[in-house]
């Protein structure tokens, strides 16, 4: 059974356009110290279980492999989060119709991308997974600078990667794989 995601909005809430980076880097290291952001992050895979993983250049997750995503904007649904951090990360249009709910993690971030980086933030992290076709799985690229380059990972391979204690794979992801029946 696919999860409902109760969207509640105000008769006058106004919708409006936000930049990607609205604020300045200053200023948003003040917001990061004093909210905690609503994320939605994107496990992509194949319906063979292989799961695509991108090797990050931004904080906190900088020289790791990690899933696709990043902070929602105001007025956007979970979906339309979704669908445009997923098509800025890897050109991938996704269909917000087959993008699935998986569970909400409440994360506590050691570095942050903006400073103070070592005061860290705390984030809303939701995840959906969304199950590439096989035309999807040969368009997808690195479409922006979050990940120096990207590779798909067969459940084994993960699990390798896992056991070898490397540094390449942040904690917290064998453990979002997993809840998301994908490790």
């Amino acid at each position: 059974m696919k999860p409902v995601i109760h969207e509640l909005v105000d008769d006058d809430f106004t919708p409006r356009d936000v930049p990607d980076f609205g604020l300045s880097v200053p200023e948003y290291g003040r917001t990061m110290d004093n909210i905690v952001q609503a994320n939605v992050d994107v496990v992509i895979h194949t319906g063979e279980g292989q799961v695509l993983l991108g090797y990050r250049n931004d904080l906190p997750l900088r020289d790791m492999f990690w899933i696709f995503g990043g902070r929602m904007k105001p007025g956007e649904t979970m979906t339309d989060t979704a669908a445009r951090v997923v098509h800025r990360e890897l050109g991938l249009k996704v269909e917000q119709d087959r993008l699935i709910v998986d569970n909400i993690y409440n994360i506590r971030w050691a570095t942050r991308n903006a400073p103070p980086e070592e005061r860290g933030y705390q984030t809303i992290l939701t995840i959906m997974k969304y199950e590439c076709t096989e035309e999807e799985v040969e368009s997808v690229a690195t479409a922006d600078v979050t990940h120096e380059w990207i590779r798909w990972h067969s459940p084994t391979e993960l699990r390798e990667l896992h056991t070898s204690d490397s540094d390449k794979l942040h904690p917290f992801l064998p453990i979002i794989l997993k809840n998301a029946g994908l490790y």
